[in-house]
């Protein structure tokens, strides 16, 4: 399997791209009313919602674990990840199962919207006031003003999220 492009706002263009303008695929999806986006390259399926287990004193992001041919996954709600408040199940929620390394996990998302291709060009760097220290899961913004998504690291996303959990008392250690 090919390893997933690397979108950081520090690589959007490798130097010496002279005439070079890589295409890169994302899957765009909705969480509350914004659109944000990940690389295909990390996302394994796109399933309907399903029964999560629930996980006694997980991290508040964690909803559950969820049952996948075999395999026991985290579900990470990216509405409570995001600190967006709290909506309803919906005929169009999906989980994205995606890889991270070796492993691999659940994204409770609103709504999937499309699969874009973009020239790399097109990802713009996220803006100072969001990354390094305040969101540094967002690493890019695609598409045109009126329906700007942002690029989020998933990486980061939960990195930053565990390791507050870990300092909390009685946190995951």
């Amino acid at each position: 399997m090919r390893e997933p492009a690397n979108l950081s706002s520090r690589r959007l263009l490798p130097e010496g791209a002279v005439g070079k303008d890589p295409i890169v695929q994302l899957c765009s999806f909705l969480v509350g009313k914004e659109e944000y986006a990940v690389d295909i390259m990390r996302v394994e399926e796109i399933l309907p919602p399903q029964r999560v287990i629930a996980v006694p004193h997980a991290p508040a992001f964690v909803e559950g674990m969820l049952h996948v041919r075999g395999a026991l996954l985290p579900v990470v709600d990216l509405r409570q990840r995001l600190s967006l408040s709290a909506g309803p199940l919906s005929e169009r929620t999906r989980l994205l199962v995606c890889l991270l390394g070796k492993r691999r996990l659940a994204l409770r998302v609103d709504r999937v919207t499309e699969v874009m291709r973009v020239r790399r060009s097109d990802i713009k760097p996220a803006p100072a006031l969001l990354s390094p220290g305040r969101a540094p899961f967002v690493v890019g913004v695609c598409g045109p003003p009126e329906r700007a998504r942002l690029l989020l690291d998933i990486k980061a996303l939960l990195r930053m999220e565990v390791e507050r959990e870990a300092l909390r008392p009685g946190g995951v250690a």
